[in-house]
């Protein structure tokens, strides 16, 4: 017995009909079993489906390979979201055509994260994969999780800082989930799904193909409230991705880059047709829905006081107090005292004041 996810990752496989009409189908026959189920003379009857339409139907009506295919999918601990099991995310519908499900491998809870999509060039230059890395860990930091393609470049540095700002990350992949592309990120792929996901609309063992790139990435565009294109061609997918999501109403951050650099040439041409300027993370928190004050801080290790940094630290704790006021305070001497204060505060615990005043952090 066949689940209707299974039925739809059925229908999406069928690569000869396009999305609107699988949704057509859907929405006329009732659900993808219904589809798959249907009579031939039925089928005939739909006036708008093409002879190569219907044999894509009929010649892949294979229950046995369906169940194997499924048990493969399953065997590699992935998975098939749908609209109906409450993880698929909100891709505007305007994103010409919304795939039915996807393949995922990793944790699908991070679809429900606030999410910031972030692309560039692959021929990214040293100042656009520092900053990407940057950007993508201050993100993660504040509990953001970074989507993008695990291409070469900026996209693969925007996965890496988000895994070193300990957080969350997507990779939104234009193959198969078991096919790691470029090659070289097969180490990265890994961290990605131990520290996140790879999601595809692609069925298994798919490979790379120049035209699945401009559909994916409508789900990078889609899948976040913001887009940040760090650097960028004159012309490539990164502007692709950033006019799509400007369509789906989302709002798009551009990195200011050298004026004399080609990889900044699509960045700054986004600025001047009015992205929003980008330099830290905290410029797009209002836009993915994250107040400043709100934003996660990455916690402090915890640190064992031993009894006189801890009689130190009470009189500073919970109010900024003077040192004079915490000599008296520990009855400790002044040059013991400032020795516990220093050592406190390059631990991160404390900040010192102008006049020689302290405060807890």
């Amino acid at each position: 017995m066949l689940s209707e996810k299974e039925y739809i990752m059925w229908l999406s496989g069928l690569s000869k009909i396009s999305h609107s009409k699988k949704d057509k189908l859907l929405h006329i026959l009732g659900s993808a079993e219904d589809i798959y189920t249907a009579p031939e003379s039925l089928l005939k009857k739909i006036n708008w489906l093409t002879e190569t339409n219907f044999e894509d139907i009929t010649s892949n009506r294979d229950i046995d390979k369906l169940k194997r295919y499924a048990e493969k999918v399953y065997s590699l601990g992935a998975d098939y979201i749908i609209k109906e099991n409450g993880y698929y995310p909100e891709i505007p519908r305007e994103a010409y055509d919304a795939p039915l499900g996807f393949y995922l491998r990793g944790d699908k809870n991070v679809l429900l994260d606030k999410k910031v999509s972030m692309v560039g060039t692959r021929q990214a230059t040293p100042y656009g994969v520092s900053a990407a890395m940057k950007l993508a860990e201050d993100f993660a930091a504040a509990g953001v999780c970074i989507v993008s393609g695990m291409a070469d470049g900026i996209d693969s540095a925007s996965h890496r800082g988000a895994l070193k700002g300990k957080g969350k990350t997507i990779a939104v992949l234009g193959c198969g989930i078991n096919v790691c592309y470029p090659k070289t990120n097969e180490h990265l792929m890994k961290r990605i799904i131990e520290n996140g996901c790879v999601i595809s609309e692609y069925p298994l063992d798919e490979r790379a193909n120049a035209r699945y790139f401009p559909e994916r990435n409508r789900i990078i565009a889609g899948l976040s409230m913001a887009v940040v294109v760090v650097e960028a061609n004159e012309k490539g997918g990164s502007l692709i991705t950033a006019n799509l999501a400007a369509d789906f109403g989302r709002e798009v951050f551009a990195l200011p880059g050298n004026i004399t650099s080609r990889a900044s040439k699509g960045t700054n041409n986004l600025l001047k047709l009015g992205a929003a300027p980008i330099t830290e993370a905290k410029d797009a928190f209002f836009a993915i829905g994250l107040d400043k004050e709100e934003a996660k801080k990455e916690p402090k290790e915890k640190i064992t006081l031993e009894n006189k940094e801890k009689m130190v630290y009470d009189c500073i704790n919970p109010g900024e107090t003077a040192l004079d006021e915490i000599i008296i305070k520990t009855g400790l001497d002044i040059a013991e005292v400032q020795l516990i204060l220093l050592n406190m505060e390059m631990s991160g615990l404390i900040k010192k004041l102008p006049a020689s005043k302290y405060v807890c952090l």
